[in-house]
């Protein structure tokens, strides 16, 4: 066989695979693909029993963290009830996955340094992942430096090949996860993006927190913009959702490695002057609840005749009264992005998180609402 006939072959042996893997992410059992519903779950007040198990094709319990002694821990003891409790909507939901996510970040950069402190570390996170029924470990380290950016690679690989082991004898895949940055800057200094796309399930793309409150940019911005202003050039024009996960492509990420990251919480600032309330008005600081909000407030705050705009240019709203001003995501904007997601044929997006969203209805428009559109246009 020419070398060129080889090489074909070996490629369409790569896309069969690629495609193999985007399908068996998320498949549903309907003989279809479908896009994934990656649902970060940090349970606070919201016990797992509350979840409506057909909202999410994965939900990522978080968080658990890195021990002193470099093993991986529930971060509250009375997280393993909870454990016990989220794998129990597999019931209802067989096509369900339950992962189990890990934060930190000092934490993270003294047990990924050693090939010792690693094994420790993933040991017991193979056994905890096990004990309580998860299908598979998230790794939110926020963020490596760039001394540190190949010590992720190889917990990575590692995980890799700890998990094959497990799933060998278990003869159930455990599945493996990132959080990844969105910004330029983080991007390039905390990811060898091609090492990462050896090993990973998938990437969950943290496309928000792109504007917050700095003393030294004292201006309004949204929290999770779908593309960019005309009035933005330079870096301000890659601070939004599209160009960050374009850029990861573009860096070595496979799209169907990639769930496109969607708030649920919304940002806050106080106004200097409450007749400059558009975009890039300056501020005084953060707003309400320290700058971070649930939809249910924003939803108070729209009945409390807040004025609401929708940017038709960066495809999110905002919204103002007196001296409070409210970058947030509702329909409209979440529509936007989960059409663009399915056109640029990403693997899905990710949510963070469920208890953000209306979990009790008192907006009017149900339980989940922000998670039930998603779902209902992505099944």
């Amino acid at each position: 066989m020419k070398a060129t006939q080889v090489l074909v072959a070996y490629l369409v042996v790569i896309c069969a695979l690629a495609a193999k893997t985007a399908y068996s992410l998320c498949n549903t059992g309907s003989g279809s693909r479908t896009l994934c519903r990656v649902c970060y779950y940090a349970p606070g007040s919201l016990s797992p029993t509350d979840l409506d198990p057909k909202l999410c094709t994965h939900i990522l319990f978080g968080f658990a963290d890195v021990a002193k002694n470099n093993k991986l821990v529930p971060r509250h003891p009375d997280d393993v009830k909870k454990y016990a409790e989220l794998a129990g909507l597999k019931g209802p939901n067989p096509n369900l996955k339950v992962m189990l996510s890990v934060g930190g970040g000092d934490t993270f950069s003294t047990m990924a340094n050693s090939s010792e402190t690693r094994h420790i570390f993933l040991t017991s996170a193979a056994h905890l992942l096990q004990e309580y029924s998860f299908d598979g470990l998230d790794i939110d380290w926020e963020f490596p430096t760039k001394l540190e950016r190949e010590n992720l690679v190889l917990l990575l690989k590692e995980a890799r090949k700890m998990f094959n082991q497990v799933t060998a004898k278990a003869q159930s895949q455990l599945l493996l996860s990132t959080a990844v940055a969105s910004p330029r800057t983080l991007i390039d200094t905390s990811y060898d993006i091609p090492g990462l796309a050896m090993y990973v399930d998938f990437v969950n793309l943290m496309s928000y927190d792109y504007h917050v409150y700095q003393p030294y940019l004292p201006f309004t911005g949204h929290n999770s913009p779908l593309f960019h202003r005309k009035a933005e050039e330079g870096f301000f024009a890659t601070l939004n959702t599209a160009w960050s996960a374009e850029y990861w492509v573009a860096s070595g990420m496979p799209r169907n490695k990639i769930m496109v990251g969607i708030p649920t919480y919304a940002r806050t600032y106080i106004l200097l002057n409450p007749n400059m309330h558009g975009f890039d008005a300056p501020v005084t600081g953060v707003g309400p609840r320290n700058g971070s909000v649930e939809y249910p407030w924003v939803c108070e705050f729209l009945r409390n005749n807040a004025t609401s705009v929708f940017d038709d240019e960066s495809q999110v709203p905002y919204a103002y009264k007196d001296n409070v001003w409210v970058a947030y995501d509702t329909f409209e904007s979440i529509r936007s992005k989960v059409v663009w997601v399915k056109a640029k044929q990403f693997a899905g997006v990710m949510t963070f998180d469920l208890c953000n969203d209306d979990t009790n209805g008192s907006c009017n428009q149900g339980k989940f609402p922000l998670h039930n559109m998603i779902y209902n246009m992505l099944t």
